[in-house]
């Protein structure tokens, strides 16, 4: 006799005495939630009873037993992705799927959406709001979602609605008001960054003579510089698509195509980076680019910024987009530039993005102001 490993098999006696087998077992839930539960009796032997207890166990698993009102966040989350991604850039659809996969999926892909309670999503987002600074696009990643779950009927109600959304408590990468250099440190750094190498210095110069964005300023190609007129045409930027893969595409918006002019300084840097690069065995048309002609990852800047940092450790740490703020903050402070001509030049979206600097300046302004009469103190 084959050893009986399944508890719901059971042994039973005839009237007649002969021995027979039978099984109980649940399931799943039909559409309306009620339990699936079958009973099968009469076999001859064990061996029989196994055999159809796990064919019809099988079946129940194809037959997709459960209430079809229950989704899993995952599931949910591949529906309503497969409908996103072609509505955006790549770049874009790539970035959504980091923050799910990074946030929202460790937490709740595995969960029934019509079993995450309030409770759950509150806590998602106090503890979202102690761990990185943009917690905002994980927890509007899972109201999506639910707002989809209830379109298609899979759950009544959004429990992310009824959140009070926390206030942040992670510390941001770097203050943005420390992010950013006076004219002197951005001498020095410049004088370190033209000492470690001609390539590196001369897109440091770039970004801090012109504002551009890290990514704009590394899809740039000889055909977007002219020295003749003094202009830079900025059309396109580089981005990350699926598993990594560097895009060349447009800007983010529409006021992010632009034309920049090039200062004397920055031209005379050009010029001599040009010579460079025609002596080199590979003439590319890439301003910044790899043995092989392609453009360069969109880390490699940082890696320039750390590598001058460890060489030179007097010189203050900002980050990458500290030189875009640095270039915008020297332009409002020391000239006498118009709102809407800074928001030309920097591509911002909206004015509110520019004024922010201003701000920024005028504060610090009355702190100055402020700070010099105490020190008068007549």
């Amino acid at each position: 006799m084959p050893k009986r490993l399944n508890k719901e098999i059971k042994e039973y006696s005839l009237k007649s005495g002969k021995k027979r087998w039978k099984f109980q077992t649940y399931l799943g839930q039909d559409a309306n939630g009620k339990r699936i539960s079958v009973t099968r009796q009469g076999f001859k032997n064990y061996t029989e009873a196994i055999s159809a207890y796990n064919k019809l166990k099988l079946q129940g698993s194809e037959n997709h037993y459960k209430r079809p009102n229950q989704i899993k966040t995952d599931e949910m989350y591949q529906i309503w992705f497969e409908d996103y991604k072609g509505q955006v850039k790549e770049s874009s659809a790539n970035k959504n799927y980091e923050v799910y996969k990074n946030h929202v999926q460790p937490i709740f892909g595995n969960i029934y959406m019509d079993k995450i309670q309030v409770k759950d999503v509150q806590h998602f987002a106090n503890e979202k709001a102690k761990q990185i600074v943009k917690y905002k696009d994980a927890v509007r990643q899972l109201n999506i979602l639910f707002e989809y779950a209830i379109r298609f009927g899979y759950v009544q109600d959004n429990p992310v609605k009824r959140i009070i959304m926390p206030k942040k408590t992670s510390r941001p990468r770097r203050d943005v008001k420390h992010n950013v250099y006076t004219r002197k440190e951005l001498t020095d750094f410049l004088t370190a960054a033209e000492e470690y190498g001609l390539r590196a210095y001369t897109y440091f110069k770039i970004i801090s003579s012109t504002g551009l964005r890290k990514s704009e300023a590394l899809a740039l190609t000889w055909k977007d510089i002219n020295l003749k007129q003094n202009k830079i045409d900025v059309n396109k930027t580089l981005a990350y698509g699926y598993n990594s893969k560097l895009l060349v595409q447009k800007p983010k918006s529409q006021m992010s195509i632009r034309t920049l002019p090039i200062n004397p300084n920055l031209k005379d840097v050009l010029i001599k980076y040009r010579e460079h690069e025609l002596n080199q065995p590979l003439v590319c048309d890439k301003l910044f680019h790899t043995f092989n002609g392609a453009y360069l990852r969109l880390s490699k800047p940082d890696q320039w910024l750390q590598a001058i940092y460890k060489k030179n450790p007097k010189l203050k740490h900002i980050t990458l987009h500290g030189f875009r703020h640095t270039f915008a903050t020297l332009l409002i402070s020391e000239t006498n530039v118009k709102p809407k001509t800074v928001q030309m030049l920097m591509g911002h979206e909206t004015i509110t993005m520019t004024m922010d600097i201003y701000t920024h300046l005028t504060n610090k302004n009355k702190k100055d102001a402020r700070d010099a009469v105490n020190f008068l103190n007549i």
